[in-house]
């Protein structure tokens, strides 16, 4: 695969999807977030390589736009999954009270928002006019546009360097989410040109659950309050915390894997997978 080729997939993706997103189709959300964000990292990463500067910075706005709109949608859906598979673990006796109904109200309440945010993006002249613009600068893109992902890899492994001697907290939390996004960016590109990036996307894996967790344990704070107010028994979302942080336990053994199946590849400057 070429710079080019997956420009135009992921600029046709956008509106191939957009049937499915507005069906609610399984999926469907999270893949068109998908093509946006890869489209956005790496109209960032080969700005040396590509043309239209100014119409180049306008794209990276607009699919920024478009990946804000619909991520609330994918976040609902994705803790709601988190949240009920950790209640299939749970034995029942722990389970007192109406979780299972709360967490699928509340998620279900969000995820309706989320998807009338997004049917209202999709239905906005700014969407239309974003994907007529993509089309126009992707035919303007040169067929042997290529780059080097020696920067990208070397911000991986800054980032990476910095995370790992953190004490656990939410300090060392955002830096490993720091080093997931910059993960992210480096795969994205190392595909967009057609090279193996298997290390780098199991390390991107590894912290992506990591941060699922940081964030599912959120959620699991704010249900309790919630059904604390609502005068319910509390005490099962303290039980599924803990089954999340026991997961957490597994986190350092598992990064330290991943991170040293990547290295190599982020030392030479290309990903070999």
């Amino acid at each position: 695969m070429s710079l080019l080729t997956s420009l135009r997939a992921h600029a046709t993706a956008l509106g191939t999807l957009e049937p499915a997103v507005r069906d609610d189709a399984p999926d469907a959300v999270h893949q068109m977030r998908v093509a946006a964000r890869t489209l956005r990292a790496n109209l960032r990463t080969f700005a040396d390589v590509l043309p239209g500067t100014r119409r180049r910075a306008a794209l990276i706005g607009e699919l920024g736009w478009l990946g804000d709109a619909l991520g609330p949608a994918r976040e609902a859906e994705v803790l709601s999954a988190q949240v009920l598979a950790l209640l299939e673990r749970t034995p029942p006796e722990y389970v007192l009270g109406p979780v299972r109904q709360r967490v699928q109200a509340v998620f279900e309440l969000e995820r309706e928002s989320a998807l009338g945010l997004v049917g209202d993006a999709l239905d906005s002249p700014r969407y239309r006019r974003l994907l007529k613009d993509l089309d126009a600068y992707v035919a303007s893109v040169k067929p042997d546009t290529d780059a080097d992902l020696s920067r990208l890899h070397r911000r991986v492994r800054t980032r990476m360097r910095a995370a790992l001697p953190m004490p656990h907290g939410a300090d060392r939390d955002i830096a490993m989410h720091e080093a997931r996004k910059a993960a992210r960016k480096a795969r994205y590109a190392a595909e967009a040109l057609g090279r193996p990036a298997k290390p780098i996307k199991v390390l991107q894996d590894v912290l992506g659950e990591e941060h699922d967790r940081v964030v599912t344990s959120c959620a699991l704070s704010d249900l309790a309050a919630g059904a604390y107010q609502a005068g319910e028994n509390a005490f099962t979302y303290g039980v599924l915390l803990g089954l999340v942080r026991c997961d957490s336990r597994d986190f350092d053994r598992r990064i330290d894997a991943a991170w040293r199946k990547a290295k190599p590849s982020l030392r030479a400057g290309r990903c070999r997978g």
